[in-house]
């Protein structure tokens, strides 16, 4: 099981690399190549939903008496200060960026680095990927509200009252203002899919897992590829391919390389760093006259790096860092 779920850790992030490549390639006008079969690889981000929806619940199983605050701690040490080492060098390249064009403009404000800071649900955070690190906090909450006190099905419940909702609102459209965006979005039923799924796999459920992981990966190179927008209804058309997939990796037996291994464990970081790395070596390659998303090398090259960092600040920041924060 964790074999295959790590596995997919790896391949979420790399989609959502990939999509980034792509998409900033077309913003600049030039030709994605191959990578212009990626233009729906955003669908990284649902396949993480449905997977922190699936562990979750798998991994609290069996230590209910810790309860909510250890749950919430546990959770803020995973997640949050990598969160914050990456948005300070975030900022810092920002500055240096202002310091050589002489031009502080696109430097954000104070309120800005707030609101990203403090991983407020509201829109304009400095990094680009902080919204959907906001779901996940939103639903940790629900998640400790009601899992210790109500168990698997109180949690399920709530979760499906909140899909309910947000899902209905989209369809109604009632003319909320862009700040309720995050706090009402639609998707947030992808960590009730991993939620279900988990409960199935406890209760012993594995019939159909092979079928499951064809179909769900048949649908997701598909929505990947483009020929699906996932516009139509995400949480249908990307989660519920993202939740086949993640039944057919949990309910089997699958076993992965050391290297897969590692390459799943940085996906956390690769998810982080990426979009920095693209902007500080592009930036040096413009200064050295190369276009950093004119070629398909280039942009693979760029891609490759992002992994090769997340890699290494893995190997050496980030498995320090977790050996230190679990005896907090």
């Amino acid at each position: 099981m964790i074999g295959g779920l790590q596995m997919l850790r790896g391949v979420a992030a790399t989609l959502v690399v990939l999509f980034h490549l792509q998409a900033a390639a077309v913003s600049e006008g030039q030709e994605p190549g191959i990578l212009g079969w990626f233009k729906g690889g955003e669908i990284g981000v649902d396949i993480f939903f449905v997977l922190s929806g699936f562990v979750i619940f798998h991994a609290i199983r069996g230590r209910e008496a810790l309860g909510p605050g250890w749950f919430l701690r546990q959770r803020f040490w995973r997640i949050v200060p990598p969160y914050w080492a990456v948005l300070a060098l975030t900022l810092v390249a920002l500055a240096g960026l202002a310091v050589l064009r002489g031009d502080w403009s696109d430097w954000p404000g104070l309120g800005r680095i707030v609101l990203s800071f403090l991983l407020l649900p509201l829109p304009g955070h400095v990094m680009a990927v902080a919204w959907t690190l906001t779901v996940e906090a939103m639903f940790y909450l629900v998640f400790a509200a009601t899992y210790f006190r109500h168990g698997v099905r109180g949690t399920i419940l709530a979760l499906a009252l909140w899909s309910a909702v947000t899902s209905g609102l989209k369809f109604v459209h009632p003319g909320l203002p862009p700040v309720f965006g995050i706090v009402l979005y639609s998707g947030v039923i992808e960590f009730l899919y991993g939620g279900l799924i988990s409960a199935a796999v406890a209760s012993g459920w594995r019939a159909g897992a092979v079928p499951a992981l064809v179909i769900g990966a048949a649908g997701l190179a598909v929505v990947v590829s483009g020929h699906v927008s996932i516009n139509v209804g995400r949480a249908w058309v990307a989660g519920l391919p993202a939740a086949a997939v993640v039944y057919g990796l949990a309910a089997g037996d699958w076993r992965m390389p050391g290297w897969v291994m590692l390459w799943g464990e940085s996906s956390y970081l690769l998810y982080l760093l990426h979009l920095l790395v693209f902007s500080s070596v592009g930036t040096l390659m413009r200064m050295a006259g190369i276009a950093p998303y004119g070629s398909v090398t280039a942009m693979l090259g760029l891609g490759s790096l992002s992994v090769a960092v997340s890699v290494a600040a893995t190997l050496w920041l980030e498995r320090p860092y977790l050996r230190w924060a679990k005896g907090r």
